[in-house]
């Protein structure tokens, strides 16, 4: 059976590559694979089942296909399509029957009005796994748009409720300025930070009371020297709550800022904390380790000295910074870069084990240049491991069919999900999930699954819930 992707967003299904040479159907509700697949249960293969953790939640944006990175011309796959967020069950298992070479699992999807034109991290979901947050970069293009240029920035986050993964249902929105990038969950769930590009209210904070949203609040760049302007990209909070990173690309600079809450009134209050960081060109993403000691950074090199933006950008860096636990008490401990290491080009995506131990970055390389194009390539992996001190330590690149969005570990730190927003893999039928396995130990490495999971058009930001 040949895949058909031009049902109004819906989801095609499970596939085995072309090296089980079968197809996938969707049926019901649950994604089936289909009869006479050849069996791939080979003692290193990676089995469906493995994947751990309660759902999979990834952000499908319909209003643009990849090479509009390259072309600024938005070049839909499918005119009927629209914004979505598709969740997937965990594990994918047999289906009934004796015949082992058949998975399923359950699929919902909800609209949602989302954007690829950010960083993969506009999709934020609570540790219960009961709210996820969008942020509506752009809102969903109008009849006719053709360019990036006829899109409207959007000015919302919105709150769906995920209390059953299988209903998901959009249960408040609260405006937080022009243009939000990325959305990050307090760890106490109360809270959520926001990333936006409105001019002098950047940094935003949002309470959250069950699936409710509350009334945002919005501070400046405080500490940077006319930054009225300047864009921030990417928004993280510590581990203990009381501190946020933030990434200011046009500066080459991460800012950190103590967050308070007033027991009496409420009030909240966003102060620096320590110095700015220069850390490499074009800072997009920034997270901090599980155990807070350090920030890990996506630098792109990208910037208007570049061909096309960030076409011909040469390969990528990870920054680590090491956070002092005194700054802002004592002048001379200071926040300071510990560790620059190469990854692959545009390592737009980043995803830290929840051991702090492996760090991987999803790349895009070539992966936006039209089809038939000889610059053309697919996207990349790049693996590394952190130690203590905050130094990467790279363990290669792995190459990839697509072009990767987002990327996730399962809750094990066993498996890699990767979205693929684009495929230059004749099979493939563009917006699958990709999985790998890691293999630990001393020379740790990736092992590409040999399944897919498709979730609809223009897949990007992904988010396990474990």
């Amino acid at each position: 059976m040949q895949l058909d992707n031009r049902a109004a967003h819906r989801v095609v299904g499970v596939r085995t590559s072309a090296r089980s040479l079968c197809a996938a159907l969707s049926v019901a509700g649950l994604a089936l694979l289909a009869g006479g697949c050849q069996s791939y249960n080979t003692s290193d293969a990676l089995e469906p089942d493995s994947i751990s953790g309660r759902y999979i939640a990834v952000l499908c944006d319909a209003d643009m296909g990849g090479s509009a990175f390259a072309t600024s011309k938005l070049d839909r796959g499918n005119a009927d399509a629209s914004d979505a967020m598709t969740v997937v069950t965990l594990p994918i298992s047999t289906a009934p029957g004796a015949d082992a070479s058949k998975w399923q699992t359950p699929i919902a999807q909800v609209g949602v009005s989302n954007s690829v034109m950010g960083p993969p991290t506009s999709l934020a979901i609570n540790a219960s796994g009961k709210l996820a947050l969008v942020a509506e970069t752009f809102k969903p293009g109008a009849a006719g748009a053709t360019n990036l240029s006829d899109l409207v920035e959007g000015n919302s986050i919105i709150g769906v409720d995920m209390s059953d993964p299988m209903r998901p249902f959009i249960a408040s929105k609260a405006e937080v300025g022009v243009g939000p990038q990325s959305i990050d969950f307090h760890p106490s769930g109360r809270f959520a930070a926001v990333a936006t590009r409105a001019p002098g209210k950047q940094i935003v904070i949002v309470p959250v009371d069950g699936n409710k949203l509350g009334a945002a609040t919005a501070w400046g760049l405080v500490g940077l020297d006319d930054a009225e302007t300047e864009v921030v990209s990417s928004v993280s909070w510590h581990p203990s709550g009381k501190y946020l990173a933030v990434t200011v690309p046009g500066r080459d600079t991460v800012a950190f800022y103590e967050f308070a809450k007033d027991v009496g009134d409420g009030t909240m209050g966003l102060a620096p904390w320590g110095n700015p960081v220069t850390v490499g060109k074009y800072p997009f993403t920034a997270k901090f380790t599980p155990d807070g000691r350090h920030v890990v950074t996506t630098d792109l090199q990208w910037g208007d000295d570049v061909n096309g933006f960030l076409v011909g950008a040469p390969a990528g860096n990870l920054s680590v910074i090491r956070v002092s636990a005194q700054s802002g008490d004592n002048p001379e401990s200071l926040h300071q870069v510990v560790c620059t290491t190469p990854v692959g080009v545009s390592p737009e995506s980043m995803a830290i084990s929840s051991d702090g131990r492996y760090v991987v970055t999803a790349n895009l390389r070539q992966s936006m240049m039209p089809l038939g194009s000889s610059e053309l390539t697919g996207g990349s992996i790049s693996l590394l491991t952190l130690d203590d001190s905050g130094m990467l330590t790279s363990h290669g690149e792995v190459e990839l069919a697509a072009m990767p969005q987002g990327i996730s570990f399962d809750r094990g730190n066993n498996h890699l999900i990767v979205s693929q927003f684009r495929s230059t893999d004749p099979e493939a039928v563009d917006g699958e999930l990709a999985f790998f396995k890691l293999n630990k130990g001393a020379s740790p490495s990736l092992t590409a699954g040999d399944f897919f999971v498709g979730v609809g058009i223009g897949p990007h930001g992904v988010v396990i819930v474990r």
